[in-house]
Parts: C-alpha cells; structure tokens; sequence
C-alpha cells in the first residue's frame, strides 16, 4: 500500500467514504469531530443536489485516477450549476474540501488496517511529513513510538489540523526495538502532556461554539476517524433542530438492532435474597459470580464487547458506604442483587443512551442499560431487572415485581424500559 493518499485508493478507504451519509449544512460548525466519520458534508452547501454532486465529484475523480485536478474542473461545473456562494478562492476552496475528505478517508482506512495486525505490530509511530510551513507541534511528535492502545491516539491521530499530512506507522516488536535503541531508549516513549485550550469556531450567526481543543490540534480535528468509523455507537448523537441536519436516507450514524417480544428466563425463588440480608455477604456473593471478591475486582466483557469494572465500589457511595442504606426502597434492591448480576451476564437486551452531562456543559455521557426479565419458579411472579452503567460506573438498576400479568402487560412493562439505540438482544 502506497504511503501517499493521492494514489490509488484502498479498500478500506473506499468503504469509509462510501458509508458516510450525505448532508447539507449552512456551516462546518454544524456537526462535530467524530461525527465527520458518518457524514459527508461541505460547509455551507445546504442544499441535498448539491452535496450529493460534491460527494460524487470526490468519489469518481479518486476511482478514475483523475485525482485532485478532475475535481478541481468539476468542481467549478457544480457551483455554477448550482449558483452556489461560497467563501474563498475556487482554487483555495476545491482544494480544502477534496485534500480533507481523501486524506480523512485514508486514514481511516489506514486505522482499520493497523488495528487489524495490531497482534503482530502492536507500537504505532508517529510521522510527521510536511516539509513546508511545518507546525511545530507536529514536527516535535516526529519518531514518537507508543503503545497502539494508548489514549493519545484518540486526540492526535492524524489528520490533525487543515491541510496536516502527518501519518502513523506501524512497528513490530522488533522494529520498535531498533528505533529505541537509536534512540538509546529500552522501551516506548511516554506519551505528550495534553494542554488543552478553549477556542470559539463559527462566524456569528453561524453555527459558531466553544470549544475544548489540544494544543497543536486544529478545532475539529481532536478525534480518530478511524476509530469513530469502527465504533459509530460511541459517536455522540446528531443534534441541532435545522432541516438542513436532519438525517437522509439511511439512520445515523448506521442501522442497528430492532427489537422483539421479550422471552423471561425462568428462574428458581432461592436466588432472590430473604428480607433483611447482610450486605457485605450479598455483595460478596454478587461478585463471585463474576470471579471477583470484596478486595480484588475484575476486567468483565459484556455481551455487545463493551469492558466493565466489576468491584465493590459498584455497591458504594463516594464515602464508601453501601448505596441501598440510604433508603428503605433502595435496600430492596439488595434482595434482587443476583438478578442483577444475571441482567448483566446474560442480558436480555442492551440499550445505549447519550444523555447530556449536568457538570460538563456542551458534554455528552453514554449509558449502557442491561435489560432482562424473569419468571419465579412457583410463583405467579413477574420480575423486569434494569442494570445501568454510566460513565462514572454503576449508576443505577431497578427490579420491578408484579402479579403474573398477561403477555400484553408484561410485554409493556419490558418496553417501559428500553430507552436510547438497541446494540444487543438474545439470540443475535
């Protein structure tokens, strides 16, 4: 594969820029960072004609090999077609909007290949390429080798800013090993401070916003495209009540899960804890059934691939005290605590949320709620189990009880519940 995305493309960055969907927006401030990974837009093009010319423009000029200069023709074909106003030189223009959506295209795909052998080369190196006008920021992170994992990468994965042509490399162990040894290191580098600063994008009346940025990253460019393709549930939800942002044709950022009738496992009366428990044993109890015990958590895999803490700290407050002896109603949770645990192993269905934060102003959380309902052998008992992980951990879970009701009524107590996008459901 060609290190230069002017060249013939590749699978993987074909498939990127095909998925996206296309939407008009009166300015670039419209939809943000990740969610760039799902759409195809151009600021200020609003109209659905227009930008669906654009995107095909960009398509065919990259698959005949006709490059930047086919689009650049077609480029002035569709504006006038159009009578489209636009900010800029057509020269200056062209170029911003067909050098970020290739460059974004492959390395997104260029991310989904390394993650694939990320086994057999598991350091990334960073590259930096320009040669003219380099930033200096870029240029410092020049050779810096760190883990494949590491949480820089969210933030500083190429490309980092208009018209940045910086790259990732991917090492072995072996390669690693040299390029610290030239560098008298015996491992990877640590990766960068982040400086975060404040910076407000937008013109007046145009969409504009603050925003959170690391220093030597251009707004709107502090995200993986990679990595917001791969995993399209993390990427916060489109908003805004413009027409020009609602979606087209297909749902954002991609299809999902549809839900059925929900199927209670039925289970005996002897795993609902008596009245009156000691919650020390119940929640010891609780955690080895995950294998972990009140000193020594566990890493817990659910069943949609999502990593899960599972500790005593679930059960607590911030001042370490039990989180159901605030309460009469929250004590009874402890007596459906093993219920719970079987909602989070084997859950019925998995819904995430994006709620806003109430401490983080402009910022979004994803919830995760496990749902599962039960029958209890020998009663005329209906059980529905809500198990909810939020950012900061366990946030909540609810076992409603009732009378065996009809298969109507219990299948409207179960949808009672489910909120957000559905990512799971048995039997998948």
């Amino acid at each position: 594969m060609t290190d230069s995305p002017a060249k013939l493309p590749f699978k993987e960055a074909i498939d990127f820029y095909k998925a996206k969907i296309r939407l008009p927006t009166a300015s670039w401030t419209d939809i943000w960072q990740e969610q760039h990974s799902h759409a195809f837009v151009v600021a200020g093009a609003a109209h659905d004609a227009l930008v669906e010319d654009f995107y095909n423009a960009i398509f065919d000029a990259k698959q005949n090999g006709g490059g930047y200069e086919d689009f650049r023709g077609r480029f002035d074909e569709i504006v006038a077609k159009h009578g489209w106003s636009y900010n800029g030189s057509a020269g200056w223009r062209s170029k911003v909007i067909y050098d970020t959506n290739i460059n974004q295209s492959y390395n997104a795909g260029r991310y989904q290949q390394m993650v694939a052998v990320k086994h057999l080369r598991p350091y990334w190196e960073y590259d930096h390429t320009s040669i003219e006008h380099p930033r200096l920021e870029h240029k410092a992170w020049d050779g810096l080798i760190l883990s494949a994992d590491d949480v820089w990468w969210d933030t500083h994965m190429p490309q980092n800013g208009w018209g940045c042509r910086c790259r990732v490399n991917s090492l072995s162990n072996y390669e690693a090993e040299q390029a610290w040894q030239a560098k008298g290191m015996t491992g990877p580098d640590t990766a960068p401070p982040i400086e975060w600063e404040e910076k407000t994008v937008g013109s007046k009346g145009a969409s504009p916003r603050t925003v959170r940025v690391p220093k030597g990253i251009d707004p709107g460019f502090a995200y993986n495209p990679g990595k917001a393709y791969l995993e399209p549930l993390t990427v916060p939800p489109l908003t805004g009540a413009d027409a020009a942002l609602q979606q087209r044709h297909k749902p954002w950022p991609t299809d999902f899960v549809k839900p059925g009738k929900s199927k209670p496992t039925n289970v005996s009366s002897k795993i609902i804890n008596p009245p009156g428990a000691v919650p020390e044993d119940a929640v010891a109890e609780y955690l080895d059934i995950f294998g972990a015990t009140i000193d020594q958590g566990v890493a817990f895999t659910d069943a949609a691939g999502s990593t899960l803490a599972i500790t005593k700290a679930l059960f607590q407050d911030g001042k370490g005290d039990f989180k159901w002896l605030a309460s009469e109603r929250k004590a009874e949770r402890l007596r459906y605590i093993n219920l719970m645990a079987m909602a989070l192993i084997e859950p019925d269905e998995i819904w995430w949320l994006w709620v806003k934060d109430h401490h983080e102003k402009g910022k979004w959380r994803l919830k995760r709620r496990y749902l599962r309902a039960f029958t209890i052998d020998g009663e005329k008992t209906y059980a529905v189990t809500v198990f909810e992980w939020g950012s900061n951990g366990w946030t909540g879970s609810t076992t409603f009880m009732t009378n065996q009701p009809s298969e109507d009524l219990r299948e409207e107590y179960f949808d009672k519940q489910r909120n957000g996008r559905l990512v799971f459901k048995k039997g998948d």
